[in-house]
């Protein structure tokens, strides 16, 4: 039985840093993201600690799924807290994995240089820090985030859940540092059956914090033009947060209170419940690192609305999953258009089939696999104490080839490759998914196999989400409607 990058990491001591675990009240994808990844590792055999913030009603210390919890500190106090583990427990951890929402918790100050830390990014936060502080703190925070995020974990892996969260960190914080796409995965199966009927009338079930960046409000100012033309939409609006409040007044200001239900927090399966009744889900964010609301949405038959923007536009391909507007264009308008394009029975069913497709490429398992990888790889180059032969490139290329000896081969592929390369063995075909490296590259790569026919591609950054094992196997383009639906 082949050995994975999980079942390597087994008796390794991890921490893993979150600003929340799942149990906070305004815990999001983040910490699902964080979470889900942990018990994998747990269920492999690593031992893993979560330190994150102490909340009203939380204990210190407490064992949730074999995970051991460590909350300290408040929103900002976490940092120290944090800090305060780790200095306390130097030599524990073999691995930190180090989740920066916005600020991350600078972890290489405060472990031996013999610990890999791996710093994972869902998205860029420097024009956001606007929309929840004032200045000086708003300048501070694009500080910590860039030029000292920068310098800290120079050298050291970035993982980042999107292409646009990687060209983000590239291009406004000036990483240099090799970058490793790790996706989120979704709902497991079970979880996504299902549940009662498609509603016959419009519908839209809408799941975000109610936060200035999540744009919530755009939703509630185009219900009034969607309900002249139709009187019976139903808008269900899931989950909470500051801008609760006024987000109420304002749907009661513009007479839609009969339309728009405001369920708060509400559990997966319940979640998973609205989704399936809905025409549509609507995401009008600022950015996201991913959207896993929309994959979410997608694994139980329903279609994404979206404008164009970071991470969104990784997460639905228009014509499969759901659509795509222009930044400028008007959310009534698009939603109105989405809507007549699912108005016939026959149409939803096509939607739901080609969503389920899409949502179906991702999985908790394999996120937990490719930051295994990432996270085996460095703790190889630090033992090694030498860097890998190729540079941090965020170029991927596809080769395919036929192996005379396949048996051979593979045994070349598990040892010459690296740890975050992905393969898939067909028989004496295979396909292998090289991480950082151009077309030239590749075929050094390959001369250590001792390939020397085999077709070359760039990988596109939805090969790169998809991996090796799935890059040949999209789900179906479809037919529909263009940039705007």
């Amino acid at each position: 039985m082949t050995m994975t990058a999980l079942d390597r990491l087994a008796r390794t001591d991890l921490a893993f840093l979150n600003w929340r675990d799942p149990g906070h009240p305004e815990a999001g994808g983040a910490e699902a993201y964080c979470w889900e990844i942990a018990r994998r590792f747990v269920a492999a055999g690593a031992h893993v600690t979560l330190v994150s913030s102490r909340y009203p009603g939380s204990r210190a210390r407490e064992y949730r799924d074999g995970i051991r919890v460590v909350r300290g500190g408040g929103t900002f106090g976490v940092y120290a807290a944090a800090a305060a583990h780790l200095l306390r427990h130097r030599h524990a951890y073999d691995a930190v994995v180090d989740f920066q929402n916005g600020i991350p918790f600078f972890s290489p100050l405060f472990t031996p240089r013999w610990t890999a830390d791996i710093c994972v990014i869902h998205h860029v936060h420097q024009h956001q820090f606007d929309t929840r502080f004032d200045w000086p703190m708003n300048a501070v925070g694009r500080v910590l985030e860039k030029q000292v995020s920068r310098r800290v974990y120079r050298g050291r892996p970035v993982v980042v859940v999107s292409p646009s969260t990687r060209e983000g960190t590239r291009r406004e914080l000036g990483f240099g540092n090799p970058i490793h796409i790790v996706p989120n995965g979704r709902p497991l199966p079970e979880r996504a059956a299902p549940t009662g009927q498609r509603s016959r009338t419009p519908a839209l079930t809408v799941v975000s914090r109610l936060v200035p960046q999540k744009r919530v409000d755009l939703i509630l100012r185009a219900v009034p033009a969607l309900l002249a033309r139709w009187p019976e939409l139903r808008v269900d609006l899931c989950g909470d947060g500051p801008e609760g409040a006024s987000l109420r007044k304002l749907a009661a200001g513009l007479g839609i209170g009969s339309a728009v239900v405001f369920h708060g927090y509400v559990s997966e399966e319940r979640r998973q419940e609205l989704f399936h009744r809905a025409w549509l889900t609507v995401v009008p964010s600022v950015a996201e690192g991913w959207g896993l609301a929309v994959i979410e949405a997608n694994s139980v038959g329903t279609p994404a609305l979206a404008f164009d923007v970071p991470g969104l536009r990784d997460a639905i391909r228009t014509g499969v999953n759901g659509w795509l507007l222009d930044r400028e264009a008007d959310l009534a308008a698009g939603v109105a258009s989405a809507l007549d394009a699912l108005s016939a029975p026959e149409a939803r069913s096509l939607a739901a089939a080609r969503c389920r497709a899409w949502a179906a490429a991702f999985s908790w398992d394999a996120s937990a696999e490719r930051l295994a990888q990432v996270v085996l790889e460095d703790l190889q180059r630090i033992h090694r104490h030498r860097r890998s032969r190729r540079s941090a490139s965020d170029l991927s290329v596809i080769t395919r080839f036929t192996a005379a000896d396949p048996d051979s081969t593979e045994r070349a592929v598990r040892t010459a490759l690296r740890q975050t390369d992905a393969w898939q063995r067909d028989g004496d075909s295979f396909r292998v998914l090289l991480h950082g490296c151009d077309e030239v590259r590749a075929l050094s790569a390959l001369r250590r196999l001792a390939v020397t026919d085999a077709d070359i591609v760039l990988a596109s950054g939805h090969d790169v989400l998809l991996g090796a094992a799935e890059a040949d196997e999209r789900p179906p383009s479809g037919r529909g409607p263009g940039r705007r639906p």
